[in-house]
Formats: structure tokens, sequence, C-alpha cells
């Protein structure tokens, strides 16, 4: 009787997972540059990323579930950008919400095209709904408690509950950073023209004055577009 012998495996090809999932959300990433979400199609990803429909759906479920990813993958990144706001160390107030803010800005125009999905897209999808307000959540948990520090330290005063303010304060940059990069509102023309006006409002609403020389803390601050 001739033994029977296993048909070896084929060799694994290493790297085919990771080389798939990069070449899909980097061709996503500058679709969405010029393409809105809602008007993109996994066809249109699959061309651009050069890679087969089935390779796509091990990956992804979903056009929707490529830019969560996207999302995930920067959230980390945005939040390094926007310490400076929280964790001022020596600096002023004025001028820790000024770098903080300017990071923000640089972050919206390094990423414009995802951002604005997300933040157009996520009433619509809950996955995108998930993900931005667990970012926006936690922004707002950080700024709550350096409010509540200011406040028990004398420099800010008394007001509306921390929480419910930094809310506030965090979903208004966001719906202006996002009506400002859609380039449909003339007084707002471009995330550029919104870091003084968004420093005002914060400083302003959490320590009740004027941004102290306004001029001269805004032009400090140059932010990094990537």
């Amino acid at each position: 009787m001739t033994a029977f012998r296993a048909t070896p495996a084929p060799p694994r090809r290493r790297g085919r997972r990771p080389k798939t999932e990069a070449a899909v959300l980097a061709a996503t990433s500058r679709l969405l540059e010029t393409v809105p979400l809602a008007d993109l199609s996994v066809a249109q990803i699959l061309e651009a990323a050069a890679v087969g429909r089935t390779s796509f759906y091990e990956h992804f479920s979903s056009k929707d579930d490529v830019v969560v990813t996207l999302m995930r993958r920067i959230s980390a990144e945005i939040g390094e950008e926007l310490a400076p706001m929280f964790d001022r160390g020596s600096r002023s107030p004025d001028a820790a919400f000024a770098h903080g803010l300017g990071n923000l800005l640089a972050i919206s125009v390094r990423y414009a095209g995802l951002i604005l999905a997300v933040t157009e897209e996520w009433p619509a999808v809950p996955e995108l709904r998930a993900i931005w307000f667990s970012v926006l959540g936690d922004f707002t948990t950080r700024l709550a408690e350096a409010i509540d520090r200011d406040r028990a330290a004398g420099i800010a005063p008394p007001g509306a509950d921390s929480v419910a303010l930094a809310a506030s304060l965090i979903w208004s940059a966001e719906r202006a950073f996002h009506v400002a990069m859609t380039g449909e509102d003339a007084t707002l023309a471009g995330p550029e023209a919104l870091l003084e006006p968004l420093l005002q409002l914060f400083v302003g609403a959490i320590y009740g004055r004027p941004v102290a020389t306004t001029g001269e803390t805004v032009d400090s601050v140059t932010p990094r577009a990537g």
C-alpha cells in the first residue's frame, strides 16, 4: 500500500494584508479630498487602490468602515495636538488656548477631506457617530477638568456646569470648522479665519474677560500644516 502523503500547504503570502489595507486607506483618504463620502463608491476605492473586491471585503465591511478606521488612526494624533490646550504648564490660558486651537486648525487642514466627511455623515452612519462622539467626548472631558481646576484656583469665575460649558464650546468649534472647510460661508474664508474668533469665544466663556493681547497671542502660533 502506498503511504498517503499530505500535499504541502502553499507558502503564506506575508505582508498581503498590511499592503491591501494600507492601499485602501490611502486611496480612500485621497478620494475624500475631492469626492464627498455620500457620493463615494466602493468601486472607486477599488480602482484607486488597485485591489480586488474580495480583498477589500476581507478587511472592511463597507466604505464607512474604511472611514471609521482612518478616523481611529488619527484620533490619537488629534489628542496629542490639542494637549497644549489642557496641559499648559507655565503658559497663560490665552497662550495655551491659542496653541491648542492653532494645532486644531493644522489638523483640520491636514486631514480636511476625512474630517469633513465625518462631520457631514455622522448623523446618518452609526459607526461614524460613535467614533466622532468618542473623540469629541474626550476633548469635552479634558476641557471640563481644566475649567474645574482654574475655577478652584480662582483663575476662572464660577459659572455654568463645567461639562455643559465644555461640550458647548467643543461642539461650537466643530460646527465652525465644518462650515469653514466647506467654503459655503464667505465670512469664514477657510479655517484660518477661525483662530482669533474661537480664541475669544473660549477665553470669554471660561474666564469672563477679553483675550489678553489678542493679536500677539494669535500671531505667536504657527500651526503645522503637515
